[in-house]
């Protein structure tokens, strides 16, 4: 299967996932629901079509792919509006069935964890078509696939973490409050937006961003640091992962640990009830499903100027999008 097969495989997933949760439980037909049913469906057949001239996709692929996660990030944030406001009291796998995780701090903590891996994979999948990454438990024509799965592995490897830190620590927490402690401390976001404690933090996210892209892609901006190496990969890799470690270990003091500083909304009622709670809080299966299409679309477009205008674009034409379905659901 090669970089066709997978999108492929996971446009398929996508229209899956937002017809489950359309669809169930059955209730009266909606033409709306039916329409972008059908949109979803008639983009994928065009993105299907085979491009004989080339193995890549065409422009117009790229065009219909792109489309496509428009449409499909788009409603999955209403699916997502739509399903909070039910007042569900079990956490949803797919996606978020509970109002639990829509304070301003988790917004803060998905944005941060999504761009970040946006990022990384993006720098990986440029690595592995160069030459310049491998795994040797992985070869080398399936080391792409294994990239793509990466927003669904890291989510599950740094909660993974988490937990196994817990047993060590006298006081539990969790990435979550660890991130919010260290971005706002007693400040409130987004009221404060203004004030130092939160805009430093965020300028030195930017920064070690901008590091990462610069020493990993070769902009070759900085003399400071060595170009086209993987060293800031691996290390943004390692803080991934370990970042309830890292956290706890050198940047937030035990104070911030207390249970009033905890923001934490994951049940610990069962083992699977823990699970979708975990998936619900980096918005369900289906949005990290969408994530992995946006990195998709990224790795085809060979501009990196491109690629920021296209991931733009991107983002601009979901919220506009999902914004215009939850104003008429609202009327």
């Amino acid at each position: 299967m090669d970089s066709r097969g997978i999108t492929y495989f996971l446009m398929i997933l996508v229209i899956l996932f937002i017809s489950i949760n359309n669809y169930s439980p059955p209730g009266k037909f909606d033409l709306s629901i039916f329409l972008s049913t059908i949109a979803f469906l008639i983009l994928t057949i065009g993105v299907f079509i085979p491009n004989t001239r080339s193995e890549k996709p065409s422009k117009i692929q790229l065009f219909m792919l792109g489309i496509y996660i428009i449409l499909a990030i788009g409603y999955t944030i209403f699916q997502w509006y739509k399903l909070a406001h039910e007042s569900n009291s079990e956490c949803g796998m797919l996606l978020p069935n509970t109002d639990n995780f829509n304070e301003p701090q988790y917004y803060l903590y998905r944005i941060i964890y999504l761009v970040t891996l946006i990022v990384l994979v993006s720098l990986l999948q440029f690595k592995v078509d160069k030459d310049d990454f491998n795994i040797k438990m992985v070869p080398s024509e399936y080391l792409h696939y294994f990239l793509f799965l990466l927003p669904i592995i890291l989510p599950t490897l740094t909660e993974f973490i988490n937990e196994l830190m817990n047993l060590f620590f006298e006081e539990s927490s969790n990435p979550e409050s660890l991130l919010a402690n260290f971005f706002l401390g007693d400040s409130n976001w987004p009221e404060d937006i203004g004030n130092l404690r939160i805009i430093m933090p965020a300028l030195f996210y930017l920064f070690l961003m901008f590091i990462t892209i610069d020493s990993s892609y070769g902009f070759s901006f900085s003399s400071f640091w060595p170009t086209k190496g993987n060293t800031a990969i691996y290390i943004t890799l390692f803080f991934v992962v370990f970042f309830s470690f890292i956290m706890r270990s050198i940047f937030v003091q035990d104070c911030s640990l207390e249970d009033s500083k905890n923001i934490s909304k994951v049940k610990d009622e069962g083992p699977l009830d823990k699970l979708s709670c975990i998936f619900e809080k980096y918005g369900g299966l289906q949005t990290l499903v969408c994530i992995s299409l946006i990195i998709l679309l990224i790795y085809h477009v060979n501009n990196p100027i491109y690629k920021i205008l296209f991931f733009i674009i991107i983002c601009l034409g979901s919220w506009g999008l999902s914004t215009t379905y939850i104003l008429n659901l609202t009327n």
